[in-house]
């Protein structure tokens, strides 16, 4: 295992030209029949004009496709940089050992037939991983596409797929052969180029995080696509993602993500745990790395196609200009749906827009020139905005009618497109008519021009609010981890110490003080004279609630009792948490109750951690109190967290607006809540053993925060 975590780590510079430069390729299991997969890999090699030498290996064959056909890769008589296996699995280890004796350094393993069917192919599998790291073998799948670098000097197409991939800025991983496929076919289809396409297979050796960090490397790839159905160390991906989107020179990666993972479904101990759960989660980590997530391949590829010949938007703005006034309402309520801004014009821009549109038209934004709207309105609408400085995005919209010509007015939005371009403006168009020739002619002007072109404005819309939230997220801080003094040796002694792996309120209390989170005032009583004691010296009103190391879930068992407001009450109270809980959990061992104080003032909130064995610790925070898993307004992020993502976190639950404060409601002290999970955070980080950590609820009041319950479980 340790062999293989010290490839996983190679640097990255290392693999890039075996794997995607490779200056001589050899195909292991070439064949001369026209509907086996080899034959289709040698073909598009061929047909794509790969720029090195190509052997094919075949035992059987004197020549194929007219090249000269090997018995083994041994009987080739230059060196080899690549291998492409193609053979029956049974055989794959030894044509790796032959690699190894040729001292080939890359292979990309189509066969099928590994781990995927479980059993005998796992061995086979983990067979091959040794055989590799015996001879210092760097191989992609197995049961895999292939690969794709259409860079002009390369132009090597490694795959058995139909359709050529054109040369363009567009990379894409997928962990399916089939959804890559797909995805070149589309890409085909709606005229997007690629970079790289790279199919990850079984991901036995290389993974989605070698191949992100040889992306980012890559000065021709600009925009990265993936299909991932799990992740290897999401904790790497992120990170590696995280840098990868943001500054200056920032790529976009938009993500699917499919799957659910085993550890979802295990039986959790509290909120944080069942929360953790959802799929959703992977919504805030791919946020904190700045990954757009996406639903379908239509989307992926789709919004791709704006990102990869348009601009990057400046700001949010979008203005609107359509011959059409429900398909721009539809856009414009699209448009802000997904975060874009549609703001209405500036009374000069109005006038100016004015000066040559007849009264019937409406300037406002979206910028309706009516269904009789020719050429000569387009153009002076487009012009005045572009020249206008209240654009980021212009999205245009055109819908047949009689007295439309479509392709000319196509050939007015491509000769602008240059304009805005040199801007900084994206463009988008939705010319939607359904009749062939005249959208072949229309989408062939502008495709020349790179402006993109949705039928649908609903599709127009969600790539242009990707293309600005892509700008959001590439300017957000990398933030730095904040630490804080903290009492870590009465920690390490208090875990040193515990009995069992869940903690009672009072050694969480204790961990939590330890770390400079606020907890309420209380005391452990074991019996009733200690409580009726703590009570006294705590004062009222009070809380009680059994502490029992049998008992996690204390409301279920009756084990929690409230607004308690004199001595009696406390006598009657300690007794009936007994009764109750004896009741309820018989056999269950009670060590006695916890008296503190009971705090009502402020929003209830939820701060969290639950441990994955994938991705690490996760810090949870959203509304809290008794509801929590009914309204789940949480929010995520990968510990070690950073102060922006701190806020982030914050500002994404709806609760958030409660906590700036509402009516009669004093804001929240928003520093304290961000001090509180990051300390949370840090204790984490230090101490890795704790599994979970549910503090539901805590208070958030205008001066501080105040834990009220506590669960620690390592």
């Amino acid at each position: 295992m340790a062999d293989l975590l010290s490839v996983q780590q190679t640097e990255t510079t290392t693999l890039l030209p075996a794997l995607f430069n490779p200056k001589s390729i050899a195909i292991i299991g070439a064949s001369r029949d026209e509907s086996s997969v080899s034959f289709g890999m040698l073909k598009n090699l061929l047909l794509g004009n790969f720029k090195g030498r190509l052997y094919p290996v075949n035992p059987n064959a004197d020549s194929i496709l007219g090249l000269k056909a090997y018995k083994s890769v041994l009987d080739i008589g230059e060196e080899v940089h690549l291998a492409l296996i193609a053979v029956p699995r049974e055989i794959v280890p030894q044509v790796l050992e032959e690699c190894g004796e040729k001292h080939i350094k890359a292979a990309v393993i189509i066969t099928a037939g590994f781990k995927e069917i479980g059993g005998k192919g796992k061995a086979l599998e983990k067979e091959i991983i040794a055989i590799a790291l015996r001879h210092g073998i760097t191989f992609l799948g197995p049961n895999c596409l292939g690969i794709i670098n259409a860079a002009p000097d390369v132009q090597m197409n490694a795959t058995f797929a139909r359709r050529k991939a054109e040369r363009g800025n567009v990379s894409f991983l997928s962990q399916s052969g089939a959804v890559g496929v797909y995805g070149l076919e589309f890409a085909a289809e709606n005229g997007i180029g690629f970079s790289k396409f790279i199919s990850l297979g079984n991901k036995a050796m290389l993974n989605e995080n070698h191949m992100l960090g040889l992306l980012a490397q890559d000065g021709s790839t600009e925009v990265i696509l993936a299909y991932l159905e799990d992740l290897v160390d999401p904790r790497a991906f992120i990170n590696t993602a995280s840098l990868l989107t943001r500054g200056k020179n920032a790529k976009p990666i938009l993500a699917i993500k499919s799957g659910r993972s085993k550890s979802g479904k295990r039986a959790v101990a509290s909120h944080t745990g069942a929360l953790s759960q959802r799929d959703d989660v992977l919504d805030f980590l791919f946020r904190q790395a700045g990954i757009i997530r996406v639903g379908s391949i239509e989307e992926l590829f789709s919004q791709a196609l704006c990102l990869s010949e348009q601009p990057i938007p400046k700001g949010s703005r979008m203005v609107i200009v359509t011959n059409a006034g429900g398909p721009a309402i539809i856009a414009a309520d699209e448009a802000e749906r997904l975060g874009a801004q549609v703001p209405e014009l500036s009374e000069e821009l109005k006038k100016e827009l004015m000066r040559k549109l007849p009264e019937t038209v409406s300037v406002r934004n979206p910028v309706d020139l009516v269904g009789d709207a020719g050429v000569g309105r387009y153009e002076h609408a487009l012009e005045t905005i572009l020249h206008s400085g209240e654009a980021d995005v212009l999205l245009i919209i055109c819908t047949p009618q009689m007295m439309t010509d479509m392709e000319v007015i196509a050939g007015t939005v491509a000769r602008l497109a240059d304009t805005a371009r040199k801007k900084g403006i994206t463009v988008a168009a939705s010319f939607a008519s359904f009749e062939v020739s005249v959208m072949e002619k229309a989408e062939h002007i502008l495709r020349q021009k790179k402006v993109p072109n949705y039928p649908f404005v609903e599709n127009a819309v969600q790539a242009c609010t990707t293309a600005i939230r892509f700008t959001q997220l590439s300017k957000r801080q990398q933030g730095e981890i904040v630490t804080f003094k903290v009492g870590k040796k009465a920690v390490e002694e208090e875990l040193r110490n515990a009995r069992s792996a869940f903690l009672k309120g009072p050694e969480s209390y204790r961990i939590l003080e330890s770390y400079g989170i606020g907890t309420a005032r209380h005391r452990f009583a074991s019996n009733k004279e200690k409580a009726l004691e703590a009570g006294a010296e705590i004062g009222f009103p009070l809380a009680i609630s059994v502490v029992s190391p049998d008992i996690i879930h204390k409301s279920d068992a009756g084990g929690v009792i409230l607004d308690i407001d004199n001595e009696e009450e406390l006598a009657n109270s300690y007794d009936r948490i007994i009764t109750q809980v004896t009741n309820k959990k018989p056999g269950a061992h009670i060590e006695g109750v916890f008296v503190q104080e009971l705090v009502t003032e402020g929003a209830e909130l939820i701060f969290g951690v639950r441990y994955n064995e994938h991705q690490g610790h996760l810090i949870m925070f959203g509304l809290g109190g008794k509801y929590v898993e009914i309204i789940k307004d949480v929010s995520f992020r990968l510990a070690p967290i950073t102060r922006e993502d701190a806020q982030e976190m914050i500002q994404e639950v709806k609760a958030y607006k409660l906590l700036k404060g509402f009516r009669d409601i004093p804001a929240a002290d928003m520093e304290a809540i961000v001090e509180g999970l990051l300390r949370l955070s840090q204790l984490v980080t230090d101490f890795p053993e704790i599994q979970e950590i549910d503090l539901n609820p805590v208070f958030a009041q205008k001066n501080g925060i105040v834990v009220v319950d506590a669960r620690i479980l390592l």
